[in-house]
C-alpha cells in the first residue's frame, strides 16, 4: 500500500492529558518567532472585524481564509524545523495552484453550513429580546454550531498537508478526529477559557499573546490526531 495512503486514514485517539503538552510546545514554538506570529493572527483578526462591515466583505475573507490559514500552518511546520519564519509566508499557498480548487470548494461548503446557523442565531436575538429563549432553539443552535466545528476544524490541514482533495473525505476525516478526541479537545477549551479570562484580567493586553499560542496548539493536535510526527513516549491508539 502506497505510503501517502497509509497516513491519510490513521486518525490517532489521543489521552485527554494531550492538551496540555500541545500547550507547551506551542508556546515553545511562538518563542522562536514571536513578533511574526502575532503578526499573523492580529492580521487575521483584523480581517475578520472589517468583514463585519458588508455581507460581500464577509464572503470574501470564507474565501480567502483557507489559503492564509495554510500559509500559517505552513509557518508552523517551518518553525518545528527550526527554520526562519516571516509574515510574508501567510500569503505564500496563493501561489500553490494544485490546492486552489479544493480550498475554493472547502470555503463554498463553509458558507452552506453557515446558513442554518446565521437563521438559528437571528432566531435566539429575537428570542432573546423578547425574553422568551426556547430551549429546544438554543439546543438545536449547541448542535450545530458544534456539528459545523467538527466538520471543518481540521478541514484545510487535512487538504493541504494531506493533499486530500475530495471534500467528503475531508470533512469526514476532521468529523472523525472531532469525534476520536472529545476528550483532549474539551480539556484544550477549558484552558483555552482560563487563558482568555487571564486576557480580560489584563485589560486584553495578554490576548496578544494567547490567541497565537492557542492557533498554534490547536495545529499541533492535528498534528497529533492524524499521526503526522509520531511520538513514542505518549500512549495513543492508531485507528483508520
Amino acid at each position: 500500500m502506497d505510503q501517502k495512503v497509509q497516513v491519510k486514514l490513521i486518525i490517532r485517539r489521543v489521552p485527554m492529558q494531550a492538551a496540555l503538552s500541545w500547550l507547551s510546545k506551542a508556546w515553545e514554538l511562538f518563542r522562536q518567532a514571536p513578533s511574526t506570529m502575532i503578526a499573523m493572527v492580529a492580521f487575521m483578526t483584523v480581517l475578520g472585524l472589517v468583514a463585519q462591515f458588508h455581507p460581500v466583505l464577509g464572503v470574501l475573507l470564507v474565501l480567502v481564509n483557507p489559503f492564509l490559514t495554510a500559509g500559517f500552518y505552513k509557518s508552523i511546520v517551518l518553525l518545528q524545523q527550526q527554520k526562519e519564519v516571516n509574515f510574508q509566508l501567510m500569503f505564500s499557498v496563493f501561489s500553490e495552484a494544485r490546492y486552489r480548487r479544493t480550498f475554493i470548494r472547502l470555503a463554498g461548503a463553509n458558507l452552506l453550513a453557515n446558513i442554518p446557523l446565521i437563521l438559528l442565531m437571528d432566531q435566539l436575538m429575537e428570542q432573546t429580546q423578547a425574553k422568551a429563549v426556547e430551549p429546544l432553539t438554543a439546543l438545536f443552535f449547541v448542535a450545530a454550531l458544534s456539528l459545523v466545528f467538527m466538520l471543518f476544524a481540521y478541514a484545510v490541514a487535512i487538504a493541504y498537508f494531506l493533499n486530500e482533495q475530495r471534500l467528503q473525505a475531508i470533512l469526514t476525516a476532521s468529523l472523525t478526529a472531532c469525534w476520536r478526541n472529545v476528550g483532549a479537545l474539551t480539556l484544550f477549551g477549558m484552558m483555552a477559557v482560563a487563558l482568555g479570562l487571564l486576557g480580560i484580567v489584563t485589560f486584553g493586553f495578554a490576548f496578544i499573546v494567547i490567541v497565537p499560542v492557542l492557533q498554534i496548539a490547536f495545529f499541533l493536535s492535528f498534528s497529533a490526531f492524524f499521526a503526522l510526527q509520531l511520538d513514542d513516549s505518549a500512549p495513543a491508539v492508531l485507528e483508520v
